[in-house]
């Protein structure tokens, strides 16, 4: 089943940039869903809402209006009309591996200075106040034909951009649940999926550059773990990489920590999924109040994180890795109490590749759980 618009991009995000796209060009946004519902309607003009959203006649003009460009727009272009009430609106598909999830509407406008006495004639034909039709047509937006559109082309491909990411990241929620479930069945399926969302990621990256300030929203939730709020592998990804050139020019020491919660399949099984959950989210909370700033706290996946620690060699990374099993143990988490994490740390060696990096403090993991847990291991 096709998702809803609402289902794969946040709303109140949404209707957010929308808000700063309005306020900060002063032209008419709407967005509507496939069922026919307004999901988005900023800035709406008073000659539209007060005059010809009420009378009967100009009512269904713009609803058959409606309609018809709907069933016109069924590819990724975009459409300038004028509507039978003598207004300008530009419209394009929302799209979802090419089918529409909704329709974007830029309007309502003119090109040019408004023709007084047609929209006078109007006036009397509907039976409109004419003097109040005429006030409210001055606030009608002059907008050239040129800037609307290449404000067209760019939420085209904003759209895109942003179905696209939305659509992934449900995706990858989906996985995440279902690994839970059966993890050792899914591992090969998840980390296929998120190299793919790294790799759409990196396309948002280009044309993130592009956008103004109000789209910075999009660049943090695609850095982020929706559940814990921590940082994910893109941001692991960026940073590592980094950290890795600075360490090749300046000689500058970084180490990783990598955790693990012990017995947390127990957690879900006996408590249930949501509880698990809320156990991730609160020692999210506990670990990014004990590293420093700088430092970088990234789900791995599933009840795996990694702590990227700058500047930072191997003798003060494994206490730092010692202090945090201590803090964990003693910590009561809400609705199981106590729980404990195995942890391995390594640090980056003058002829470490990333993998090699990486490799390392896994095996530093693995022997830590093999070890009896709860404990700490170096690389």
């Amino acid at each position: 089943m096709r998702p809803r618009l609402q289902e794969i991009i946040d709303l109140e995000d949404l209707q957010e940039l929308m808000r700063f796209f309005y306020e900060a060009a002063g032209i008419p946004v709407g967005i509507l869903d496939i069922d026919q519902t307004w999901l988005v309607k900023i800035g709406w003009q008073n000659i539209c809402t007060d005059f010809h959203r009420v009378h009967p006649d100009s009512r269904d003009n713009c609803l058959l209006c409606e309609f018809k460009i709907q069933e016109y727009l069924g590819t990724d272009d975009y459409l300038i009309y004028l509507c039978p009430n003598s207004l300008l609106v530009a419209a394009t598909p929302i799209l979802l591996d090419d089918k529409p999830v909704g329709f974007f509407f830029l309007g309502q406008f003119l090109n040019e200075p408004p023709d007084v006495d047609l929209f006078r004639r109007q006036a009397i034909s509907h039976g409109y106040d004419i003097a109040s039709y005429l006030r409210a047509l001055e606030d009608v937006p002059v907008i050239s034909r040129a800037r609307i559109e290449h404000l067209m082309r760019f939420f085209v491909r904003f759209f895109n951009l942003l179905t696209r990411i939305g659509a992934e990241n449900q995706q990858r929620r989906i996985a995440e649940e279902e690994t839970l479930k059966a993890k050792d069945q899914l591992e090969d399926r998840v980390e296929e999926r998120t190299r793919e969302l790294n790799r759409a990621l990196i396309e948002v990256g280009d044309l993130a550059a592009q956008l103004n300030e109000s789209l910075k929203q999009v660049e943090h939730l695609a850095v982020t773990d929706t559940l814990t709020e921590t940082y994910n592998r893109r941001k692991f990804d960026e940073v590592v990489t980094h950290e890795h050139q600075r360490a090749t020019d300046q000689q500058a020491p970084f180490s990783l920590i990598m955790l693990d919660i012990d017995h947390f399949k127990r957690v879900n099984d006996q408590f249930g999924h949501s509880v698990g959950d809320l156990v991730l989210q609160q020692l999210s909370r506990l670990i990014r109040g004990l590293i420093r700033h700088g430092d970088l706290l990234i789900r791995w996946g599933g009840e795996e994180f990694v702590i990227l620690l700058p500047a930072t060699q191997l003798d003060e990374a494994g206490p730092f890795a010692e202090r945090i099993r201590l803090e964990v143990e003693t910590e009561q988490f809400k609705g199981i109490g106590a729980l404990t994490v195995s942890l391995g740390v390594a640090e980056l060696r003058s002829d470490d590749s990333i993998d090699m990096l990486l490799k390392r403090v896994d095996n530093a993991l693995y022997q830590a759980k093999q070890n009896g847990r709860n404990r700490v291991v170096l690389a």
